[in-house]
């Protein structure tokens, strides 16, 4: 918690997280322009792709194809893609939900590159910093894809939680 008091007790926290939240509701208020979001959350959609394609490769997914190329998908759009060759029970629900990781990494922006920047007065590095950081944040959460693709692995770990749960409470 200590660690936690001192970022809070920094004059720029206040700020940093502001301009981080400004940029992230710009980012979401651009969605009806697909070319536009397309281009500005570049950064973020690169960071959630190879997310998926990093742990992918870790779990043995084996990753077959990385596209950060936006695609009309029905009638919405793919802002990217990996493809896998080995998506299991075992290994779905982990690759489907890799863009979590960028929620942490988001967290390390904002006390080890936007505090240390405001701290120094570099604005225009500041205001960089921050942008980047928004999309990471923008592109944290899986798609609906992603959680289609790790589905039933989803499901087998969310039921053998609920039964470890469940065995906890009653013994």
């Amino acid at each position: 918690m200590e660690y936690l008091r001192s970022y809070l007790s920094n004059a720029g926290f206040m700020p940093n997280v502001a301009l981080v939240l400004i940029f992230y509701a710009l980012l979401r208020g651009l969605r009806s322009s697909m070319w536009r979001i397309a281009l500005l959350s570049l950064p973020g959609t690169i960071a959630h792709e190879l997310a998926h394609f990093v742990v992918g490769v870790f779990l043995m997914a084996k990753p077959r194809g990385f596209s950060i190329w936006p695609r009309a998908h029905g009638h919405t759009w793919r802002l990217g893609s990996v493809s896998f060759g080995n998506i299991g029970l075992l290994n779905g629900a982990f690759v489907a939900l890799a863009p979590l990781l960028l929620l942490p990494i988001a967290w390390l922006c904002l006390v080890h590159a936007l505090l240390p920047l405001w701290d120094d007065g570099q604005w225009g590095w500041w205001l960089l910093a921050g942008y980047l950081t928004a999309t990471a944040l923008f592109a944290a959460l899986p798609s609906f894809q992603d959680i289609k693709l790790g589905g039933r692995s989803l499901l087998l770990y969310a039921a053998l939680g609920g039964f470890l749960w469940w065995a906890y409470t009653h013994a």
